[in-house]
């Protein structure tokens, strides 16, 4: 199991977004390794244009990337905001201000007071969008002391019960999903059945709880994962850890494959499907290895901008050029950068395949050196990540130091089916 790392911010939230008299300001959510926390930042005008011009939101979760990168060809900062609700995820960039870069630093290394009640309080509370303040009154003591009343009371029934393995499913499909401090943006969402795992561990402080779904294959150095139905998977339960490639198969797919077998883990490969008939090769090796394989569209387009029978056809044509190779049916598809919605949720169901998203991406396409992308890993707690990577050199140079950090870690490597 992975140890007990410093106090550090796993998560920014972007919940206001506000012009007063008193300059630009956001107000964030804070989630930490040992708590959550609120503050305000007093921002620049171009950071606030930037922000404001990727508008009007619709609602969902939020949230700012902690690790803002240099354009060198534009001589600019630039930066992410993940817009997530129950069917729809999507990436959206915009530009940033080296002083909004400073002060996500400054905010990384300063200190918060753990305020539990704060905690608890804002767990209970929906999503809000840029420009709508929270308003919430102050948990009464009586009310605070007699709702620990009862959820001791409830202990005492369940934990017997659980304990003879009579109340595990039950109890857990019934958990509110909640905040978990070890959660990533992509943790917050409210509907990620794991997610709420990882929470309820955090706030009780007890040994990591057994996923809701059944990790398989007990006996492998490794373990297979089933994605869950109608929800996206952005995270894995704390203690457990995933590779995902994307954009192959390449020149790399081997080497990759190699890597892990060498290491004794797997990863989970995320296939174009117009580079499979360059590459059909490089899909058996992968597949014939027991690394698992998925769909990652057929040309790497944007689908929530393509019409639903583009889509289909989309869909439909990637899947039939790996199944033509693996002999079995591909379930596993991650949209291109992330977007999904409505629509597209659809076909995928339609195709009989579920959704995989990540938690951890150190960004290696857009990296110059091995060393950027440790770094990214070594400074990101890797607990319960989904880590997205890519075909790529960089990549492949850096995988084996990678692999070495997280089982230093104790960390259980898991692949998707």
């Amino acid at each position: 199991m992975a140890s007990k790392e410093p106090d550090t911010i796993l998560m920014i939230e972007l919940l206001s977004l506000e012009h007063e008299q008193a300059g630009y300001q956001i107000e964030v959510g804070l989630t930490r390794n040992v708590g959550y926390a609120r503050s305000k930042l007093t921002i620049d005008e171009f950071t606030y244009e930037q922000l404001k011009a990727l508008g009007p939101f619709s609602g969902g979760r939020m949230r700012l990337s902690l690790y803002p990168k240099w354009d060198p060809f534009r001589n600019s900062y630039y930066s992410t905001l993940i817009i997530m609700n129950r069917a729809y995820s999507e990436t959206l960039y915009f530009a940033c201000s080296e002083n909004y870069v400073t002060q996500l630093l400054q905010l990384k290394q300063q200190d918060y007071p753990q305020v539990e009640e704060e905690r608890v309080v804002q767990t209970m509370l929906p999503s809000t969008e840029p420009g709508h303040r929270i308003s919430r009154k102050k948990t009464k003591r009586i009310g605070l002391v007699a709702l620990l009343c009862l959820m001791f009371a409830c202990l005492i029934f369940v934990l017997p019960l659980r304990m003879d393995g009579q109340l595990v499913d039950s109890a857990e499909a019934l958990e509110e999903p909640v905040l978990g401090a070890d959660s990533e943006p992509l943790l917050s969402v409210p509907f990620v059945t794991l997610a709420q795992t990882i929470s309820v561990h955090n706030q009780q402080a007890e040994p990591t709880p057994e996923p809701s779904v059944p990790l398989q294959e007990q006996t492998l150095p490794y373990e297979k994962y089933e994605l869950p139905e109608n929800e996206f998977l952005y995270s894995l339960p704390k203690g457990y850890v995933a590779l995902s490639f994307d954009d192959g198969p390449s020149k790399y797919t081997k080497e990759i494959v190699d890597i892990l077998v060498e290491h004794k883990v797997a990863a989970t490969f995320l296939f174009i499907g117009n580079k499979v008939a360059h590459n059909a090769e490089a899909v058996r090796y992968a597949n014939e290895h027991k690394m698992s394989v998925g769909s990652h569209s057929w040309d790497h387009s944007k689908m929530t901008a393509n019409g639903v029978e583009e889509n289909r056809n989309n869909l439909a044509k990637t899947n039939q050029a790996l199944e033509e190779i693996t002999q079995s049916p591909i379930t596993i598809f991650r949209p291109p950068y992330g977007a999904i919605n409505d629509k597209l949720t659809a076909k995928v169901t339609e195709q009989q395949m579920k959704v995989l998203l990540w938690n951890r991406d150190p960004e290696d396409w857009n990296v110059k050196n091995p060393e950027d992308i440790l770094q990214y890993v070594h400074h990101a707690d890797p607990s319960g990540g989904v880590y997205l990577f890519h075909e790529k050199k960089i990549t492949v140079e850096a995988l084996p130091a990678i692999i070495k950090y997280f089982q230093e870690k104790n960390l259980k490597f898991v692949v998707f089916k």
